[in-house]
C-alpha cells in the first residue's frame, strides 16, 4: 500500500512540474515540490533519483523567488544526493557541479568564505572526473572559473584571476561558435577580463572584455530571453569605459543599450531591479558630467523602484540602498536641500546594518557612508561627523585585502579625510597618517585608476602642510611628477587627455615651488618644463628621430618608426565620432577608430618599455634632463626667464646667456592675485568685445585705468623685480635692448608682461623701454626651435600670404586685402619670392599644401578660439577652417616664421594654460621655429602698418648681416612694429597695441 501511495505522489510531482514548464505558474512548481518531498517521505529508503528532482525544483524556485530557506534545502537535498552515490559514478561530477553552484550562491548571500572555498573545491574535482572530449567540459570549467573570479574579487589573490581567464578561455575555445551557450562563455570571459582591467589597468584586458561581449550580442538569434542579459552586460562595459576613457560615445551607447534592455524584460521578471539599477547608474554618471537635472531625476526614479521591487531581506537590498543614497546626495549638492542629504546618511546606515559581518561588501558601504557623513561635515561643521567618517572609512580600509580593485579609491578618500580634520583640529598625527594614505593608493592603483589624479593633488597638498625635510620633498614630488604622462596617456582622446590635464592643474607647479626652495635649481628647470605642454610633447615625440636606436637596435627601431606613423595620424583626434542605428540612437557597435587608436597607443607603450630595458636607454622617451632641456649659450641670445604660481609662493627661474640659472622670489605676488589679475585682464578684454578682428570704427577705449592698474601690478609684481634681478633695469638703445623669452605658468600665461609697466606717471617704466619680449610654451619647445634653427643656413626666404576678406558669417575685413597688397609689393620690391593667395584662393587645402614649400607663412584672415575644445581653434578660411587638429597633422622641417594677423592666436584653454592649446603653439609644433600672434583681438585697419612695419624691419636685419647664427630677428622686428603704433595711435592705447606677441626663437 505505501509503494502505490509513493507512486502515485511521484506521477503527481512529474506532472506537477510538467505543468510548470508549460505554463510557467509558480503553483505548479510549489505542487511538485510537494510531491516530490512527500514521495521521498514515504520511500522505504532514500532515492537518488527523487533526490536530484527535488534539489532541482528546489533551485529553480530559489532562482525565481531568491528565498534563502529554498537555497538551505537545496543544498541539504544535493549533500544527502552525493553521500548517496559511490565516487566512481558517471552522474557524480554533475552533482557535485550542482552542489558547488548553490554553495557559491549561498556565498553570494550570506558571504562566508568558506561556502566559496568548499565552491572551488567541489569544482575542482568535477572538472577532474570529467574526460577530455567530453561535451560537459566546457560549463564544467566556465562554472569552475566563475567561483575562482568571485575568490578573486573577496580576496584579490591575482593567480585566482590568471586560472579564471585561462580556464574561460579554453572554454570558449572548446565551444563551437553555433553552441546555444558560446555567448554565455564569451560572457563569462569578459567579465573576468574586466576585472583584470580593473586590477592591473592594463588597457588591453578592457578592450578584449568589450570584443567578447560584442561577439557574444551578435550571436544571440533574435528574441533569445537572454538578449537583455547580455546587451546589458556589454552597456555596462562600456560605462566602465567611459569612466576610464572619457568617451562620451561609450556613456551615450550604454545608455541607449540599457533602455532597450529595459524595455526588452517584462514587469515582474527577476532581473528587472538589476536592470532597472545598471540604467539608473548611467543616468547618474551622466549627470555627474552634463549637469542635466533630468537624468538625475530619472536615476532617483530608477532607484526608488529597485527597492519597491525587492524585498527588504534580499541579497541586494544593501547595494539599492546605497545607489538610492548616492543619488540623494547628489540632489543635495545640486539643490542644496538638506533633507537629501540626511535621507542619504539614513540609507548609508541602513545598508551598513543589513550586511552581515565579515561580509565582502561591507567596506564598499563603510567607504560609502564616511563619504556621506563628511559631506554634512562640510556643510554643518560637526567635529562628530568627520570623527564618524574616518572612522568608517578606517574600518573599511582594515577589512579590504590587498589587491582589491577599490583599495587604492578608499585609501585615497580616508587621507582626504584626515587631512581635513588635521586642518580643522591640528593634530599632526592625522597630517602623518594622511600622507601615509595617499602615498599607498598612489603606489596601489594603475595609471587608468581615476582616483591617482585625485591622490596625487592630494598628496602633494598634504605635503605642503608637512613640511619634512627638503629631500623628502624633493623625493616626493618627483615621484609625483613622473605619474603624469601616465595620466594624460597618449591613447585617451584628445578630449580626454585635456580633461586629465586640468585635473592635474597645480601640480608641476608645486613641485617647482618646492625645489627652488630646496635649492635644487636644475630640477626646478625639469619640473618646470615636465608640467607643460604635455600633449604637445606627445605628438613631438612621434615625430622625434631615432637615430640612436637604429645604431644599437635596428629592429626595435623600425617597430617604434611604424607605430610613430600610425600613431601621427590618430593622436590629434579631438573626439570620436558617433555611430548612430538606424533609428537614430546610439549604435551598440564597435567604435574602429577610437579602437585602433588605443591598440596603437598599447603597442607604443609595449616598445617604449621593451627600449627602455636596453642597456643605455633606460632614460628613453622620458622627460628631458637639464643638458638637454636648455639651449646652448652659443645659440641662445638673451635670457628664458619661467614664471611660476603656486599656493605656497611665487618665483622666477632665469636662464641667462652663460648657462646660469638663478632664482628670483616674487614676494607681492600670490597666486590668488594672480588668478584676480587674470580674471580682471579677462573681464576688461571683454567689456569691450575684443573677441574678433574688427573694422576700425569700434571704439575700444572709454575707459584705460582699469587696465593701467592691471599693468601696473603685472610691473611692479612681476616683471620689475625679475628685470633688477638680472641687471635689466636701465634703458638702452632700442637697436640694442637684451631679449627676453617669457615663460609663465597658469594664470601668468594670459597676461601680458611685455606690456606691464607704469603708464599713469609721467616717467613711468615699462617692460619695452629696457627688453624686447618672445614668450615660448615650454622651455623644451624653444630649445627645439633654437637647436633646428642653429642647423639652417641664412637663406633668402620665401613667402606664402594668405588673406581672407570676406569670410561668410563673419565682419567684413578689408584692411587684409590691404595688407596683401602691401606685402606683395614689398617682398616684390626686395626680390622675394612668394605667393599670394588672396579670397577663394585662399582654402583650407591649398593653404596645407603650400606651408611646406615656403619658409614664412602670413596670415591675413578671422581667427577663432574654441573655449569648449580648444583643438577646434581655428583660422577662418574661404572653404573651411583651418584649425588647430588640422595643424597637429603637418611637419614641415623648413619652415622658419609665420605671422598670424589675426585675433587670439595666442590664447589657449584658461582652465589648462600649461597646455598652449592655442595657435601659435600649434605653428610650433608644425615646425616654424618663430611664431607672431595675438593675444586678443586686433583692429583691421591697424594691421597692415604693424605687419609692413614688421616685414620692413624684418628684412632690413637680414640684409644688415648683424643676426647670428640661430637668431631670426622676428622678435626685434616685432618690437619695431608695435612701437610704431604706438607712437601712431597713443600709449595707452594698450589694446590696439599690445596683443601682437612673438612666440619662438
Amino acid at each position: 500500500m505505501q509503494t502505490s501511495v509513493s507512486q502515485a505522489g511521484l506521477g503527481a510531482a512529474y506532472a506537477a512540474y510538467a505543468r510548470y514548464e508549460r505554463t510557467r505558474d509558480f503553483a505548479c512548481l510549489d505542487t511538485a515540490i510537494h510531491n516530490f518531498q512527500h514521495s521521498l517521505d514515504a520511500a522505504p529508503e532514500p532515492n537518488v533519483e527523487l533526490l536530484g528532482w527535488l534539489g532541482y525544483c528546489l533551485w529553480k524556485r530559489f532562482e525565481l523567488r531568491g528565498k534563502l530557506d529554498d537555497l538551505e534545502r537545496t543544498i541539504s537535498v544535493l549533500q544527502g544526493t552525493l553521500q548517496l552515490m559511490p565516487s566512481d559514478d558517471p552522474e557524480r561530477a554533475k552533482r557535485l557541479g550542482d552542489m558547488a553552484i548553490s554553495m557559491q550562491q549561498r556565498f553570494r548571500h550570506l558571504g562566508k568564505l568558506d561556502d566559496l572555498e568548499d565552491a572551488i573545491r567541489m569544482q575542482q574535482r568535477a572538472v577532474e572526473l570529467t574526460p577530455d572530449g567530453h561535451p560537459d567540459m566546457a560549463i564544467r570549467l566556465v562554472n569552475l572559473t566563475s567561483s575562482q573570479s568571485l575568490r578573486y574579487e573577496h580576496l584579490g589573490d591575482v593567480c585566482d584571476l590568471e586560472r579564471a581567464i585561462a580556464g574561460q578561455q579554453r572554454a570558449v575555445e572548446l565551444t563551437p561558435n553555433e553552441h546555444t551557450d558560446m555567448p554565455l562563455r564569451l560572457t563569462s570571459l569578459a567579465l573576468s577580463l574586466r576585472t583584470c582591467f580593473m586590477r592591473l589597468g592594463k588597457l588591453v584586458d578592457l578592450e578584449r572584455a568589450l570584443a567578447m561581449q560584442y561577439r557574444a550580442v551578435e550571436l544571440v538569434p533574435d528574441g533569445h530571453p537572454d538578449t537583455a542579459a547580455w546587451l546589458d552586460n556589454l552597456a555596462c562595459l562600456q560605462h566602465l569605459r567611459f569612466e576610464h576613457l572619457g568617451d562620451y560615445t561609450d556613456l551615450e551607447r550604454a545608455i541607449a543599450g540599457q533602455q532597450r534592455v529595459v524595455q526588452l524584460v517584462s514587469e515582474g521578471h527577476p532581473d528587472m531591479p538589476t536592470r532597472l539599477n545598471n540604467l539608473g547608474n548611467s543616468l547618474r554618471t551622466r549627470f555627474q558630467h552634463l549637469g542635466e537635472l533630468d537624468d538625475l531625476e530619472s536615476a532617483t526614479r530608477l532607484q526608488r523602484r529597485v527597492l519597491e521591487l525587492i524585498p527588504d531581506d534580499h541579497p541586494s537590498t544593501a547595494g539599492s540602498l546605497a545607489n538610492l543614497a548616492f543619488v540623494q546626495e547628489l540632489r543635495y549638492e545640486r539643490l542644496g536641500n538638506v533633507d537629501d542629504l540626511e535621507c542619504a546618511i539614513a540609507g548609508r546606515r541602513r545598508a551598513v546594518e543589513l550586511v552581515p559581518e565579515g561580509h565582502s561588501d561591507m567596506p564598499l558601504h563603510l567607504n560609502n557612508l564616511g563619504a556621506s557623513l563628511y559631506t554634512r561635515f562640510k556643510r554643518l561643521d560637526e567635529v562628530d561627523d568627520i570623527n564618524g567618517a574616518i572612522s568608517a572609512q578606517r574600518h573599511g580600509v582594515e577589512l579590504t585585502p590587498v589587491g582589491h580593485p577599490a583599495l587604492p579609491t578608499w585609501l585615497n578618500n580616508l587621507g582626504a579625510l584626515l587631512g581635513s580634520r588635521f586642518e580643522r583640529l591640528g593634530d599632526l598625527d592625522d597630517l602623518k597618517h594622511a600622507v601615509a594614505s595617499e602615498r599607498r593608493a598612489i603606489e596601489l592603483s594603475s595609471h587608468a585608476h581615476p582616483t591617482k589624479p585625485v591622490s596625487l593633488s592630494n598628496l602633494a597638498h598634504l605635503l605642503a602642510l608637512h613640511l619634512p625635510t627638503p629631500d623628502a620633498l624633493l623625493r616626493a614630488h618627483s615621484r609625483i611628477l613622473d605619474m603624469l604622462p601616465e595620466i594624460v596617456w597618449l591613447g585617451h582622446s584628445l578630449k580626454r587627455r585635456l580633461k586629465e590635464s586640468r585635473r592635474l592643474r597645480g601640480l608641476a607647479n608645486s613641485a617647482v615651488h618646492v625645489a627652488i626652495h630646496a635649492g635644487a635649481l636644475a630640477q626646478a628647470v625639469e619640473w618646470s618644463d615636465a608640467g607643460r605642454s604635455l600633449i604637445w610633447s606627445q605628438v613631438l615625440s612621434l615625430r622625434s628621430p631615432v637615430n640612436d636606436l637604429v645604431q644599437y637596435y635596428p629592429d626595435l627601431a623600425h617597430s617604434l618608426e611604424k607605430v610613430h606613423a600610425q600613431l601621427q595620424g590618430s593622436v590629434h583626434i579631438s573626439s570620436i565620432s558617433e555611430s548612430l542605428s538606424a533609428t537614430g540612437s546610439p549604435a551598440l557597435t564597435t567604435n574602429a577608430e577610437a579602437d585602433h587608436h588605443r591598440a596603437l597607443a598599447i603597442e607604443y607603450d609595449k616598445i617604449v618599455a621593451e627600449v627602455r630595458r636596453q642597456s643605455g636607454f633606460g632614460d628613453f622617451m622620458r622627460p628631458k634632463k637639464l643638458a638637454a632641456l636648455l639651449p646652448s649659450s652659443k645659440s641662445l641670445h638673451g635670457y628664458v626667464v619661467s614664471v611660476n604660481a603656486d599656493r605656497a609662493s611665487c618665483d622666477a627661474l632665469i636662464f641667462g646667456p652663460k648657462e646660469t640659472i638663478s632664482s628670483v622670489a616674487l614676494p607681492k605676488l600670490s597666486l590668488k592675485k594672480a588668478e584676480t589679475l587674470r580674471s580682471r585682464w579677462q573681464s576688461y578684454l571683454g567689456t569691450y568685445n575684443v573677441r574678433e578682428r574688427v573694422m576700425a570704427a569700434r571704439n575700444y577705449y572709454p575707459n584705460c585705468q582699469p587696465v593701467v592698474r592691471i599693468l601696473g601690478c603685472i610691473w611692479r609684481w612681476i616683471v620689475d623685480p625679475i628685470l633688477k634681478a638680472i641687471s635689466l633695469n636701465e634703458p638702452l638703445d632700442g637697436n640694442h635692448l637684451p631679449h627676453v623669452s617669457w615663460c609663465p605658468a597658469g594664470p601668468l600665461s594670459q597676461l601680458p608682461l611685455h606690456a606691464a609697466g607704469i603708464y599713469d606717471e609721467e616717467s613711468g617704466q615699462h617692460a619695452y623701454d629696457f627688453v624686447v619680449s618672445s614668450y615660448t610654451p615650454s622651455l623644451s619647445a624653444l630649445t627645439r626651435c633654437v637647436d633646428a634653427l642653429a642647423k639652417q643656413e641664412h637663406t633668402i626666404p620665401s613667402v606664402l600670404v594668405a588673406t581672407q576678406s570676406n569670410t561668410p558669417g563673419l565682419e567684413p575685413l578689408p584692411g587684409t586685402v590691404v595688407e596683401g597688397a602691401r606685402l606683395h609689393e614689398l617682398f616684390s620690391r626686395s626680390h622675394i619670392a612668394h605667393t599670394v593667395l588672396n579670397g577663394e584662393q585662399a582654402t583650407s587645402s591649398a593653404v596645407r599644401a603650400a606651408i611646406d614649400s615656403h619658409t614664412w607663412l602670413h596670415l591675413a584672415c578671422h581667427g577663432q578660439q574654441d573655449l569648449s575644445d580648444p583643438t577646434k581653434s581655428a583660422f577662418a578660411l574661404s572653404d573651411e577652417p583651418l584649425s588647430l587638429t588640422d595643424l597637429m597633422t603637418l611637419k614641415d622641417d623648413n619652415a622658419e616664421l609665420a605671422f598670424l594677423s589675426a585675433c587670439q592666436t595666442a590664447v589657449g584653454d584658461e582652465k589648462i594654460p600649461e597646455e598652449s592649446m592655442h595657435l601659435a603653439a600649434g605653428m610650433l609644433a608644425v615646425g616654424f621655429k618663430g611664431v607672431v600672434a595675438t593675444m586678443w583681438s586686433i583692429r583691421d585697419d591697424d594691421a597692415p602698418l604693424v605687419v609692413e612695419t614688421y616685414y620692413k624691419k624684418l628684412l632690413e636685419l637680414r640684409a644688415s648681416g648683424t643676426l647670428e647664427k640661430g637668431e631670426t630677428g622676428a622678435a626685434y622686428a616685432l618690437h619695431e612694429a608695435t612701437k610704431r603704433l604706438r607712437e601712431e595711435v597713443g600709449e595707452k592705447e594698450f589694446v590696439r597695441w599690445a596683443p601682437f606677441v612673438h612666440f619662438g626663437v
